[in-house]
């Protein structure tokens, strides 16, 4: 199963407890260290809600403007986990390689 970064850096995010649509595009934004539309992060949400990976839990009222809270659902915490032992092992590859190579780069 394909995992976006936007989608992984959520799923990463909804780990630790839930979270409101605005501090997970913080977060996000933070992971991925770029800015991002507040329309691609519902976008995913509503992606990942639909694909059974997040749940909407609750909302409330702040300051005239209403916060939608997600959770991570045991299928979501499964693709994460997935995801990041892939993430894990392509990185431990990298590291091989890199001491393979004594870490030096070709020069033109």
């Amino acid at each position: 199963m394909s995992v976006t970064d936007l989608q992984f850096a959520v799923l990463s995010s909804l780990a630790s407890g839930r979270r409101h649509g605005y501090g997970l595009l913080r977060d996000a934004e933070d992971q991925l260290e770029k800015s991002l539309p507040i329309a691609t992060l519902y976008a995913a949400l509503d992606s990942m809600a639909s694909k059974g990976w997040i749940l909407p839990d609750g909302e409330e009222v702040v300051h005239n403007r209403t916060r939608r809270y997600y959770v991570l659902s045991a299928d979501g915490m499964q693709i994460l986990k997935r995801r990041a032992d892939q993430l894990a092992a392509q990185a431990q590859l990298a590291q091989q390689r890199l001491r393979e190579g004594n870490g030096k780069a070709v020069t033109a």
